[in-house]
């Protein structure tokens, strides 16, 4: 998919604006669809914003912000969209309004062009029966910040066909984006293990941890740039605590902590501040937990052939900005230091089968 087709955007909000600022800074016409003008009008003054910053800060030239905005065409008629060969759906997380909107695209659109959900809560074979032709359907789950985080999810549901996953994967290398091919499954690769990272770190707050010691005990022990709790007042905490109760239909494992209930649905933040320092048995406590917790998750969805080994530590990486990754941490650890990590979250049930790849 070269630079020279047109792809489509409906959803203009904060996701779909940096989506389409994305696209049409890699030299795709972009036409960015919303059907409030008002949300259009927001989405253009926050990606002149964002290129702004990106010119004074030497990353791009004038002219080339010019031309990424030359390449935007702002539209509130749907019937704009007919010319795309690829639509990318960034709507709210609502199931009817999705089903809706794929309903009116698969009459709109060419019959060959490729319709794909930004979801990260729901499952594209849960949408899927909404398309006409659901073999051009998938998912293409972007992460925060859209515009420049390099990950990119290409979900693969049951009638995806292999030419739609191609098309989807020449798009991501034409964006510059680093593709991870997943199953559908709830979570996908990535929130899979991250949302009960964040839902272990609320366990042991619950407990009576202090969540600025856990981001400070986190920070370090992950090698990231922000723990789980500063992470959570960034994006809301009533968005990780929607993300984990759509995941906890897999098991009491899942199943969101007393803490983020009340948190997420308070409209409150956690407001953590780091200590200036932290006991180093308390610190090595909080991050092995929150490995452990990470590994089970992994370790589960290996066993569901959601995505490949190595595709969990590229998410880790380059998607979560994280130095520790799950899957070369459990080859370093081998089988038994694994299963002391995750071994609380197996008992009465069986351990995943996909520690048997792990040394002794």
């Amino acid at each position: 998919m070269g630079p020279q087709k047109v792809i489509g955007l409906v959803g203009a909000g904060t996701m779909g604006a940096a989506i389409a600022q994305g696209a049409a800074a890699c030299g795709f016409r972009v036409v960015m669809n919303d059907r409030d003008p008002s949300v259009l009008d927001r989405a253009m003054i926050q990606i002149r914003g964002s290129l702004l910053r990106a010119v004074e800060k030497g990353r791009i030239t004038g002219t080339e912000a010019e031309a990424t905005l030359s390449r935007l065409s702002p539209q509130a008629n749907q019937a704009a969209l007919a010319e795309c060969t690829l639509v990318i759906e960034a709507i709210i997380e609502n199931a009817e309004a999705k089903a809706a909107l794929f309903a009116r695209l698969s009459e709109l659109l060419p019959s060959d062009a490729v319709i794909a959900t930004n979801t990260s809560s729901l499952k594209v074979d849960h949408l899927a029966g909404a398309v006409t032709a659901p073999e051009r359907f998938l998912g293409l789950h972007y992460f925060f910040p859209a515009a420049v985080n390099p990950l990119l999810e290409i979900v693969r549901g049951a009638a995806t066909s292999e030419a739609t996953m191609n098309t989807a994967a020449a798009f991501a290398e034409a964006t510059g984006k680093r593709a991870i091919r997943c199953r559908d499954a709830y979570g996908f690769a990535v929130n899979r293990f991250f949302v009960p990272y964040l839902n272990e770190a609320v366990r042991l707050a619950d407990e009576g941890y202090e969540p600025g010691e856990i981001d400070r005990a986190i920070t370090a022990g992950f090698g990231t740039p922000a723990g789980p709790f500063k992470l959570m007042d960034m994006s809301k905490p009533a968005i990780a605590l929607h993300a984990c109760r759509t995941l906890a239909q897999m098991g009491p494992f899942y199943q969101p902590a007393a803490g983020l209930i009340a948190i997420g649905e308070s409209g409150q933040s956690w407001q953590a501040e780091l200590p200036a320092e932290i006991m180093p048995e308390r610190a090595r406590i909080i991050v092995e937990r929150l490995q452990g917790a990470v590994l089970t998750a992994v370790l589960e969805a290996l066993d569901e052939e959601v995505a490949a080994a190595a595709d969990f530590d590229l998410g880790a990486r380059i998607g979560l900005a994280w130095i520790w990754q799950p899957w070369a941490a459990a080859q370093a650890l081998g089988r038994a230091g694994t299963e002391s990590l995750v071994a609380r979250h197996f008992a009465g049930r069986a351990l995943p089968g996909s520690l048997d790849r792990l040394g002794p």
